[in-house]
C-alpha cells in the first residue's frame, strides 16, 4: 500500500546444546526465524521494495567470536551475514549487526538475577540505550557487517588473593570446602548452566584458563586443586592431557565422517 523504507529482522530462537547433542530439528528451529526468513525477505524485497533504504538483521557475537553450545545459532547468524554481504556486493542495502549480550532487556536479562554481571563470550552486558546509540551510527556507514560489544577486561589473578579453587567456590557459594567431597562433580553440587557460563568466563578472564563447556561440566574440586598447581613454565599437566585426548577424539570423528 506504500513504499517500504526498511526491513529489520530481530528474531531469535535458541536451541542450545553441545554439538554432539544437537539434532537436525534443533538446527532447523534455530534457522527458521533467522537464516530462512532473511533469505525469503531478501528475495521478496528485491522484487517489491524498490525504494528500500535499510535491510537490517541482528546477528550475534556467538557468530563473530563463538560461544559454546550455540553452533546452530552461530551458523544461522552466519548465513544472514553472508546474505548481507551478497546484497551489498550487488548494490542492495544490507547490514548485519553482531550484538554482544544486552543486560537490561531481552534473553540475557530474563535469565539472570538482578544486578548480576556475567561475562558471556568474553563480553559484558551492554545497555539497550547504548545499542540504540550505536545503531544510529551503523545505519549511516557502508560496511555490511559490524559489531557492538563491551569486551571484558582480562585480569590475571583479578580476584585479588583468590586462587582458582576459591574463585569457583565463591561463584557456587560454597562456604566450607571441607564439608563436601572433592570427587563430586560441580553439577551435583548445584552448578546450573548460568553458573557454568560464569565459571568458564571468569577462569578465562582472570586466570587465562580456556576450558570447554563439557570439561567444566565434569569438573570437581579435586581437579580444580590439581589445576591450581601449575608447572614452572605455566603449563598445566591436567589441561595438557585433556587437550591431547580432545584432539584425538576430533581426529577420530573426522575419520568417521570421511568413511561416511
Amino acid at each position: 500500500m506504500a513504499p517500504v523504507d526498511g526491513i529489520f529482522n530481530l528474531a531469535v530462537v535458541l536451541k542450545d546444546a553441545l554439538l554432539e547433542n544437537q539434532t537436525s530439528s534443533q538446527f532447523s528451529e534455530s534457522f527458521e526465524p533467522k537464516a530462512w526468513s532473511t533469505k525469503l525477505l531478501d528475495e521478496l524485497s528485491r522484487k517489491v521494495c524498490p525504494q528500500l533504504r535499510h535491510f537490517v538483521v541482528f546477528s550475534s557475537v556467538s557468530c563473530g567470536r563463538g560461544n559454546a553450545g550455540q553452533t546452530n545459532y552461530g551458523m544461522s547468524n552466519s548465513v544472514m551475514e553472508r546474505i548481507c554481504e551478497k546484497r551489498v556486493a550487488e548494490g542492495f542495502p544490507a547490514l548485519a549487526i553482531q550484538w554482544g549480550a544486552i543486560g537490561d532487556v531481552g534473553l540475557v536479562a530474563d535469565m539472570q538475577d538482578k544486578n548480576q554481571e556475567l561475562v558471556i563470550g568474553g563480553t559484558l552486558q551492554q545497555k539497550i540505550s547504548s545499542c540504540l546509540q550505536e545503531l544510529d551510527g551503523f545505519l549511516t556507514q557502508d560496511s555490511p557487517i559490524v559489531s557492538s560489544m563491551v569486551v571484558a577486561e582480562k585480569k590475571i589473578g583479578g580476584s585479588g588473593s583468590l586462587n582458582i579453587v576459591e574463585t569457583v567456590q565463591n561463584i557456587m557459594n560454597i562456604k566450607n570446602l571441607k564439608s563436601i567431597s572433592h570427587q563430586i562433580p560441580l553439577t551435583e553440587l548445584g552448578m546450573d548452566s548460568m553458573m557454568g557460563v560464569e565459571i568458564k568466563q571468569t577462569l578465562e578472564r582472570e586466570f587465562e584458563l580456556f576450558l570447554t563447556a563439557e570439561f567444566i561440566k565434569n569438573l570437581n574440586f579435586a581437579k580444580l586443586l590439581e589445576m591450581s598447581k601449575s608447572t614452572p613454565d605455566g603449563e598445566n599437566e591436567l589441561l595438557k592431557n585433556y587437550e591431547n585426548q580432545l584432539a584425538l577424539t576430533f581426529r577420530r570423528i573426522s575419520f568417521k565422517w570421511l568413511d561416511l
